[in-house]
């Protein structure tokens, strides 16, 4: 049971958000159709004519409960690679507690982990003033929030483990989320104003949101002790004391083939929604010429406004537990296998019947306001300031984009050849990253540590990969 806990921990909370992704490419003057994830605003006056988003894709985790000390470098996981003796019978990784030195500092703990892919998508420019953009994305979470360092070290050494035996312990207002979704969007930017060098800009998204997954734990009074079980000398017993909390589901079954068109479309899919972003942009050009550039530009963003509704009653379970004195043995999990089966443990173990089952409830978006500076240095070189935060409460019912601020020095050159260095602080652990454009493809990852090192004396929280293919068509103005 440990080592299936810590996968499912793994999973989630060290795995890290929906975090500031594409940080390295986000803020660059040729993001063009990506532009409507940072600030819809931004495709106004779009330099392209045509773009063509062909492909993107980002993967990401971050916490600031577990640094990877493992035998081999983080960046294996993504890639692959693993040495033979590190993997288990079934090919997937080994991965035990001691690959991970806990971060102890008497304060609750976060951890986000996401992917998000980026499909087909079309930007338009009407003209020198207004755009519009269709896009496709779908996005994938694990996330837990407030979560004390109690119960990871418990989930992270297992129920044996004596020295965590006969300690009280109060664990409030947690939070545990796990969602997957897609959305068809489609965004209009306009320029408002121009008055000699000001010119301010709007814009704004409607998404049409499908709900293909659906998972949360809202915990607002948990007391729990481990014994050792009194039956079996040597074995430790978990006593709830008490637990209040909202649970809820959806089946696995709908994505168990994975997504395709008719799915992404919203057909026998169990949730549905609508969301939106809003958002307004302000540019200074001190010579006030009619290339499109800026010396400076502020923008001003609120993304993910909106919720997903889950209500097919044949995929969804919800309930609102009260329960008090129930006990759990480590091999009560042993022949689990997969969400679908853990949910269902849960419902035995905590005798929840049926006619306490709700069948429909409601997640958001992971809704956020998203602020940037960005300064144009010279003629190639820039410096943006981006701070990101989060507008969702701690034990909201909801995918979450954690805070986090950057500093990102970049160079545009002439050729075609971009290169930005991404400096984040999330979750008060910094990570430095770099992001490389030639012409249609950029990569990059916002922290590097995950890629180059797995030592004890730089060990890395989280780690983070983006790439993508995109393809600009009958440029309209010149290089900004």
């Amino acid at each position: 049971m440990k080592k299936y806990w810590w996968s499912i921990f793994l999973a989630g909370l060290p795995l890290a958000s929906f975090a500031q992704n594409f940080n390295g490419f986000a803020h660059s003057t040729s993001a063009g159709i990506h532009n409507v994830y940072t600030n819809p605003a931004l495709i106004a006056g779009s330099k392209y004519k045509l773009h063509i988003n062909l492909f993107a894709g980002n993967a990401n985790v971050y916490n600031n409960y577990a640094e990877w000390v493992g035998p081999y470098k983080l960046n294996r996981l993504i890639f692959g690679g693993i040495p033979q003796q590190y993997l288990r019978s079934d090919g997937r990784p080994a991965l035990q507690p001691e690959y991970f030195r806990e971060n102890l500092d008497g304060k609750p703990k976060n951890g986000t982990g996401t992917a998000e892919i980026r499909g087909p998508g079309l930007l338009v420019a009407l003209g020198p003033k207004h755009s519009i953009a269709l896009t496709t994305r779908a996005r994938a979470s694990a996330q837990a929030f407030g979560v004390s360092e109690n119960l990871l070290s418990l989930v992270r050494q297992g129920f044996d483990f004596a020295t965590l035996w006969n300690i009280a312990n109060v664990d409030n207002k947690f939070s545990i989320n796990g969602n997957i979704y897609g959305e068809v969007a489609l965004t209009y930017g306009a320029t408002m104003i121009e008055a000699g060098p000001h010119t301010l800009k709007g814009g704004i998204t409607a998404k049409k949101i499908v709900g293909f997954y659906s998972a949360h734990v809202r915990n607002r009074d948990l007391r729990y002790r481990v014994i050792e079980d009194p039956e079996r000398p040597g074995k430790g017993l978990f006593v709830m004391d008490n637990f209040d909390a909202d649970f809820g589901y959806t089946l696995q079954e709908p994505i168990n083939d994975g997504v395709g068109l008719r799915k992404f479309l919203g057909q026998k899919m169990p949730g549905s929604g609508w969301g939106f972003d809003l958002g307004f942009a302000y540019e200074y050009n001190a010579e006030e010429d009619e290339s499109g550039r800026y010396n400076l530009r502020l923008s001003a963003s609120v993304m993910d406004v909106g919720t997903v509704r889950y209500e097919d009653p044949s995929q969804i379970r919800g309930y609102t537990i009260l329960r008090s004195n129930k006990t759990i043995r480590q091999e009560d999990f042993d022949n689990v296998k997969g969400s679908d089966e853990l949910v269902r443990l849960i419902e035995s173990k905590m005798e929840l019947q049926p006619s306490e089952a709700k069948t429909s409830f409601v997640t958001g978006l992971p809704m956020a306001l998203n602020t940037n500076a960005d300064l144009r240095l010279s003629e190639e070189i820039f410096v943006n300031v981006s701070y990101i935060k989060d507008l969702r409460s701690v034990n909201a019912l909801s995918a979450r984009q954690p805070t986090v601020f950057s500093v990102t020095p970049r160079w545009e050159s002439a050729s075609g050849l971009e290169i930005a260095v991404p400096l984040n602080w999330m979750f008060n652990t910094f990570s430095p990253g770099i992001a490389m454009r030639l012409g249609p493809i950029f990569a990059g990852t916002d922290n590097m540590v995950c890629l180059f090192s797995n030592s004890r004396r730089i060990a890395p929280r989280g780690m983070d990969v983006y790439a993508g293919l995109s393809v600009p068509l009958f440029k309209r103005k010149p290089r900004y």
